[in-house]
């Protein structure tokens, strides 16, 4: 058996692929496989996807029919023969001692033999301003996680998980629910009596696109916390995400006033953005993004 599978759901895709699988492919501990999950693309995603297979015989190509980041990521997670899997957004870019650090972390220390079934770490944006900055206040919101320690779930961008334990919690995810899913795995291990690592070295780049999206258009997927918590039933995570629903829709206006006419190609910010669409080649429509980025 293999050590690594890596699954990345993606739907229309092509302006990030690529980026991403160069990343994977250039570790310093190789990925056995790396299994892009085509979502039923209608752009250049599966074509890029097929470029760097022929390439690259760690690199396969498959399709999920079934919409959806919770179908996409089943897809790819099953088809996964290593120890290990991780999950992997098509838009994220992870360092180059990743998967080092996420294979030594369950074949030897803290995650071998021990009921930490998964392993994340924190993300910044790499298409928004101020990345200093955000890493500044990424290191300050650790606090006593600055050295490693137990989380209460996976973060979407990139995570690992035992295939065992996987295996174990996959038929009780909510996949058909609109539903975070990062945070339905969290709590889904937490019911079978696992636990999550979050470890700062695992600093992966992910997009800031949905958040360049106007805030009343993001309203739906803010509710995605507080119907996870319903699905699972949790009434300490109802009451939590029922209090923080407001506070995160005004985080998402805020985000959208200081994200939205940043230009990252030019690295400026242009307000006259405020009054374009946005580019639909290099971003979904918030429709998809909904059925996806959940």
């Amino acid at each position: 058996m293999s050590t690594l599978s890596v699954a990345i759901p993606a739907y229309n895709e092509e302006a990030n692929l690529a980026e991403c699988l160069d990343r994977l492919l250039e570790q310093t501990k190789p990925i056995d496989e790396i299994i892009v999950v085509d979502n039923g693309s209608t752009d250049r995603t599966a074509e890029i996807a097929r470029a760097y297979s022929a390439r690259f015989h760690s690199v396969r190509l498959v399709r999920e029919a079934a919409r959806g980041i919770h179908h996409a990521r089943r897809r790819g997670l099953d088809c996964g023969t290593s120890k290990v899997l991780a999950k992997v957004d098509a838009d994220t870019r992870v360092p180059s001692d990743w998967a080092e650090n996420g294979i030594r972390f369950f074949t030897s220390g803290q995650g071998h033999d021990t009921d930490f079934a998964a392993l994340t770490g924190p993300f910044l944006m790499h298409d928004a301003p101020m990345m200093e900055r955000q890493k500044r206040l990424a290191e300050k919101s650790y606090r006593k996680l600055k050295d490693g320690g137990p989380i209460g779930s996976v973060h979407g961008p990139a995570y690992f998980i035992r295939r065992d334990v996987w295996r174990r919690i996959r038929d009780d995810l909510h996949d058909n629910e609109p539903v975070w899913e990062d945070l339905d795995i969290g709590l889904t291990l937490g019911k079978h009596g696992f636990r999550v690592y979050f470890d700062p070295r695992l600093l992966a780049e992910s997009s800031c696109r949905r958040l360049q999206y106007a805030p009343w258009r993001n309203i739906g997927y803010g509710l995605g916390g507080l119907r996870t918590a319903r699905a699972h039933r949790n009434r300490r995570m109802i009451v939590s995400m029922s209090v923080d629903l407001p506070i995160r829709l005004a985080t998402y206006a805020y985000f959208w006033l200081l994200f939205r006419p940043w230009d990252h190609q030019s690295r400026t910010w242009r307000p006259h953005r405020y009054l374009l669409p946005l580019d639909s080649t290099a971003r979904r429509r918030p429709a998809d993004e909904e059925r996806l980025a959940a």
